[in-house]
């Protein structure tokens, strides 16, 4: 795991040089895991549990953040303002990409 810690900020601190896509498939990946310290830890208590349940949720907020530049319902979240220090609103959509005409199939 990136952050052994369980810390979204340290796992940002980690991440947050690399581009977008990069980031986002770290997120994945370490989300992944601290979903599985969560289901091994099932039916115990303690940090194991609440650190991977709380890492996994703060994970996948950055990652919807970062994967469809969602507006949060708590504008104020960890997850959130760690996502618009780093990576910020929304990034150009290349025009090119826009003005391609449709390709045509032999129909």
């Amino acid at each position: 795991m990136i952050s052994d810690n369980c810390s979204i900020e340290e796992f940002v601190e980690t991440v947050k040089g690399r581009d977008t896509w990069e980031a986002l498939s770290l997120a994945i990946d370490e989300a992944t895991l601290a979903d599985r310290i969560f289901i091994r830890a099932h039916g115990r208590t303690g940090k194991g549990r609440l650190c991977g349940q709380t890492y996994a949720r703060h994970l996948k907020q950055l990652i919807n953040y970062l994967r469809y530049e969602v507006k949060p319902r708590r504008p104020n979240s960890k997850a959130y303002r760690l996502y618009m220090a780093h990576w910020g609103t929304m990034q150009e959509v290349n025009s090119d990409l826009m003005t391609v005409a449709p390709v045509r199939t032999g129909h």
